[in-house]
C-alpha cells in the first residue's frame, strides 16, 4: 500500500461517514469541518489497528525512537528531557498498549463528535 492510495482510501471512508453521518442525523452545519474531522478520525483509527495487529513490533519500534530521542536531547538545552527516556523504553510494551487505545478511542471520538471542545 502506497502513500496515496491510503490517503485515498481513508477519504473514501471519511466521505462515507460524512454522508452516512448526514443521513443518520439529517443536517451537517459545516460540510468541509465534517470531512476533515471524520477524515482523521478514520486516519486515527486505521492507524490503530494497523498497530494492534503487532504491539510488541510497536513496542521495538517506540524503544528506538526513544534511544534515539535520550541521544538527541542529551546534547541540547532540552537536555533535562533525557532521562525520562531510559524509563520509557523500559515501559515500552504498557506505552505501546495505552497508545493504540488511546489512538483508536481518539478516532472514534472525533468521528461521534464526543468532547468536541477536546477532541
Amino acid at each position: 500500500m502506497t502513500l496515496t492510495s491510503m490517503v485515498i482510501g481513508v477519504g473514501i471512508a471519511a466521505l462515507i461517514v460524512t454522508l452516512a453521518i448526514y443521513f443518520l442525523k439529517g443536517e451537517i452545519k459545516n460540510w468541509l469541518i465534517s470531512f476533515l474531522q471524520n477524515f482523521a478520525g478514520v486516519l486515527f483509527i486505521f492507524s490503530g489497528l494497523v498497530k494492534a495487529v503487532d504491539p510488541l513490533g510497536t513496542a521495538y519500534k517506540m524503544q528506538d525512537y526513544f534511544a534515539e530521542f535520550e541521544a538527541t536531547f542529551s546534547g541540547t538545552a532540552f537536555n533535562f528531557l533525557a532521562p525520562m527516556f531510559p524509563w520509557f523504553s523500559q515501559q515500552a510494551d504498557i506505552v505501546s498498549v495505552v497508545m493504540i487505545v488511546f489512538e483508536i478511542a481518539l478516532g472514534v471520538m472525533l468521528i461521534i463528535g464526543f468532547l468536541r471542545k477536546l477532541t
